[in-house]
């Protein structure tokens, strides 16, 4: 897991920050997008995109050549490259989007900022809070958009509810649960099985996360004020360091929670948990969504906002505060399962005031 280049870092940025909440730029007439990874998820966000109004496929990046011929043969005449510094220098681009494993996200990403353009990272983008503070310093410097690529933000369901709520129909939202039971089986990739094997705490907690925090408007409206966290034995996994199955709850300014759950190890039907509970109506969902739908809604949506100059639905203060949970969870665990304190993102403390 190389994260050791993050873990100097100081974790209470300089005073002088420039927000990029709401963030702007011009609008971008044809969005030329380089990938970053063309395994599995990286060759079907290429393929969407082939197809997209307003997109082109302007660049690829794999150290593997396997992967880079079957991404070659969607976009033939696509500049390719072996580095991603390479890719990150190439001039007409405006758009890097991100499809490497888990402990590659954050150097890839604060490479592509540097050299001004805008990045879109697959989920967890960063999983220590060093990670997160990097994203949310280097964005705000550049001035360009971060974002996270959490497809289940655009569930049928929680769409609708999400619209329903911002109708009044739901009411004053009370609780949001959401999570990530998901049996791995024979997916478990390296990187999956390190992370397991080294921490405890919800590692991958932004499927649930992202929508519980879109329904609470997090850092618009309300904030995260505490989280505590515990976890079963691995019984499962004797090599696991995590528990089998751990649950996170988070209280807000506002005085609402988010129950989060995660479980890959143990049989279970497939669930993301979510439910939302207000005081005129609650919702519970099984996840019926096709996954190829809710991304090729949410790439949809990011060439959009990219096209027309809108701030984009996920933004990097999102970004880090959904991935904060990882680190977070595990201090409370490894502080005998107390309450810890949720920080801050936001460069104006008063804007919840």
């Amino acid at each position: 897991m190389q994260r050791e280049t993050f873990e100097t870092l100081d974790l209470k940025p300089e005073k002088t920050r420039q927000s990029v909440l709401g963030l702007r730029v011009a609008p971008i007439e044809i969005v030329r997008v380089g990938f970053v990874g063309l395994g599995e998820r990286g060759l079907k966000a290429v393929k969407r995109f082939s197809q997209m109004e307003h997109a082109q496929v302007a660049a690829l990046c794999d150290v593997n050549e396997e992967h880079m011929l079957a991404a070659s043969a969607v976009c033939s005449t696509t500049r390719r490259f072996y580095h991603y510094e390479d890719l990150c220098r190439m001039p007409d681009l405006d758009l890097i989007y991100i499809c490497t494993d888990w402990a590659s996200h954050t150097p890839i990403a604060l490479e592509t900022m540097n050299h001004g353009k805008h990045v879109a990272i697959e989920v967890p983008a960063a999983s220590t809070l060093a990670e997160c503070w990097a994203l949310v310093e280097t964005a705000e410097h550049t001035q360009r958009h971060c974002t996270m690529l959490e497809n289940c933000c655009y569930d049928s369901c929680h769409l609708a509810t999400l619209a329903a709520m911002r109708r009044g129909r739901m009411g004053t939202i009370v609780h949001v649960g959401g999570g990530y039971i998901h049996p791995m089986d024979g997916r478990w990739t390296p990187w999956r099985t390190e992370a397991n094997q080294l921490y405890r705490g919800d590692l991958y907690p932004t499927h649930g996360m992202g929508p519980a925090c879109q329904m609470l408007g997090i850092h618009r409206t309300d904030s995260i004020e505490t989280l505590i966290c515990m976890d079963t034995e691995p019984f499962k996994r004797s090599d696991f360091h995590n528990g089998d199955h751990t649950m996170t709850i988070m209280r807000t300014r506002l005085g609402k929670t988010i129950l989060l759950q995660h479980n890959v190890v143990d049989p279970h039907e497939y669930t993301r948990c979510y439910h939302v509970i207000g005081t005129k109506h609650s919702v519970e969902s099984r996840d019926c969504t096709p996954h190829s739908l809710m991304s090729q809604r949410m790439d949809k949506r990011l060439v959009e906002c990219l096209h027309k100059g809108c701030p984009l639905d996920i933004d990097v203060y999102d970004l880090a505060e959904w991935c904060a949970v990882s680190e977070l969870s595990r201090q409370s665990i490894e502080q005998g399962y107390k309450p810890v304190s949720f920080p801050n993102f936001l460069p104006d403390t008063n804007i919840l005031k």
